[in-house]
């Protein structure tokens, strides 16, 4: 179990060619492996660039090679610098860097500093660099960390002892309605015999 985590917890990418219509495609299934946001996208890497375009390289590099073998890297290297190639991948970097701030980071309630990775779904034409993102492909799994755990656990208790306490108020007034049964009962049973 712990072996597969921590293979989960590195960057993955898993690759197909696909045939649309007369074109070849790449499709690129790619994780970013375990990141933060500041590394992510901030200014952190190499000559102050996002860490997302060294990771996003590799993936395509990566499928490139596993789908042409050796001429991938030719592949790779002439489409690296080609206009459409820094156009789509600079507008998959925009595309996902919104998606998890204005739609990931509040739907899971992540904080600075917070341990996920992204899991998502690219296709690369090979003969001409455009890179396109599958946003419907695309996953956020993060770590909780153990600070929330402890927080978590007190308004677990708290909820608990709040449930209990509503618990004893209607046991009490089931108590207090079941007496009243009794007495209506009690008291219908005398008005059914004074009219016989």
């Amino acid at each position: 179990m712990g072996e597969e985590l921590r293979e989960e917890e590195r960057g993955e990418v898993r690759s197909e060619l696909i045939t649309k219509g007369e074109k070849k495609l790449v499709l690129i299934r790619w994780n970013t492996g375990k990141t933060s946001a500041g590394r992510l996208f901030g200014r952190y890497g190499p000559g102050g660039r996002p860490e997302f375009f060294k990771l996003l390289f590799g993936a395509v590099a990566g499928s490139l090679r596993e789908q042409f073998g050796p001429d991938g890297e030719n592949i790779f290297n002439r489409i690296r610098d080609s206009e459409k190639f820094r156009e789509t991948s600079r507008e998959l970097f925009d595309g996902l860097k919104k998606w998890f701030f204005e739609e990931a980071v509040p739907r899971y309630n992540l904080e600075r500093g917070d341990i996920f990775m992204i899991s998502t779904e690219l296709v690369l034409d090979p003969d001409t660099g455009e890179l396109l993102w599958n946003r419907d492909k695309t996953q956020l799994i993060y770590w909780i960390r153990s600070d929330r755990c402890g927080g978590s656990d007190a308004k677990l208790r708290e909820e608990r002892d709040r449930l209990a306490k509503e618990v004893e108020l209607l046991k009490a007034e089931n108590e207090r309605l079941r007496r009243e049964l009794e007495d209506v009962k009690r008291k219908l049973q005398q008005i059914t015999s004074l009219l016989k």
